[in-house]
């Protein structure tokens, strides 16, 4: 088990716990996998621009009307960008 460089998973608690407790130095191993990273990201970014939609439309402002996929696309490419 020391010999292992990286362990790839998703953000399940399950599987961090018991990679914690049985691989050695465990915390500095672990990768989450792109698509989980990705499923939270977008579901702060659309948290966040519905509450600003919400706000701004309570004062009469539609500026954020229709912008859904836009901040989804938008946040997808940045991250699909070669590094």
């Amino acid at each position: 088990m020391a010999a292992l460089e990286a362990v790839a998973m998703d953000m399940w608690v399950p599987y961090v716990k018991a990679t914690m407790e049985n691989v050695p130095l465990a915390a500095d191993k672990i990768v989450f996998d792109r698509f989980h990273i990705m499923k939270h990201m977008n579901d702060a970014v659309d948290q966040v621009r519905r509450q600003e939609h919400r706000q701004l439309s309570e004062e009469g402002d539609d500026l954020l009307k229709g912008t859904n996929y836009w901040c989804r696309r938008r946040l997808e490419n940045a991250v699909n960008q070669p590094v």
